[in-house]
């Protein structure tokens, strides 16, 4: 009997309100802010609450006057509850280290806005770290090359949050001068030797054919074949930057 009590009265206290859970696995760290906010603002958008966090759905007053009386606004505990429930959410998809710039925030607007403000704001800081990170990237031997280019796209992404976009030659320079200079250099003296410069996927498709070849040891007269027909024997091969 007294569980029954207990579920009803849960029952009635979420009544109309939004239960948000994010994947445990989503987690905003100091250096990916802008996939942590990407999928946070679409599943808030999803779940109708993305209004709590961009000014549009402010808070009621906690009391309201008529007659002569104050009494309670019979809006805001609505509010508060649906607010302090994403706030709690929030909370549980940031990393330890980062939880206390928003432990003394109100709202979940205000944490939200505290949050952009530390890791979106042009502060010439944080962008000299982001230009270090893309200057220090090499692609490691137990890297693939597209786990390596997505690396370097993430930077340059964040990068452009600030207003601080890279032009694609700058980006296509950040990738090649991460290679091993040595297992790399046909790619790099074909790139080197182009009158016009080449994209960002058109240079993945030649990296990945090369990564190939070096893995199967193909003879060097295999290794540079057409990128279109790499594609038609590799269809699945898929750029996690690209649109779905």
């Amino acid at each position: 009997m007294a569980d029954e009590q207990n579920n009803s009265l849960i029952t009635n206290t979420l009544k109309n309100l939004t239960i948000v859970n994010f994947p445990a696995t989503l987690k905003l760290t100091s250096t990916n802010y802008l996939g942590w906010k990407t999928q946070i603002e679409a599943l808030l958008h999803g779940l109708d609450l993305y209004r709590f966090i961009d000014g549009t759905h402010p808070a009621p007053s906690p009391t309201t006057a008529a007659d002569g009386k104050i009494t309670p606004h019979k809006d805001y505990q609505q509010w508060f509850r649906q607010d302090r429930l994403l706030f709690g959410a929030l909370v549980g998809s940031l990393s330890p280290q980062i939880v206390p710039l928003v432990t003394n925030a109100s709202s979940s607007r205000e944490a939200w806005q505290t949050l952009a403000g530390t890791y979106a704001s042009p502060s010439r800081g944080h962008i000299k770290q982001l230009q270090h990170r893309l200057k220090q990237l090499t692609k490691t031997s137990d890297q693939t090359i597209t786990d390596y280019m997505q690396n370097i796209k993430t930077v340059v992404d964040e990068l452009a949050i600030p207003g601080k976009k890279l032009d694609q030659e700058d980006v296509i320079d950040a990738v090649l001068n991460g290679l091993d200079q040595s297992a790399y250099k046909p790619i790099l003296d074909a790139i080197h030797a182009r009158d016009s410069s080449i994209s960002f996927n058109e240079l993945h498709e030649k990296l990945i054919n090369h990564e190939l070849a070096l893995t199967q040891q193909v003879p060097a007269t295999e290794i540079h074949q057409p990128a279109a027909a790499f594609y038609a024997h590799h269809q699945t091969t898929r750029k996690p930057w690209a649109p779905r």
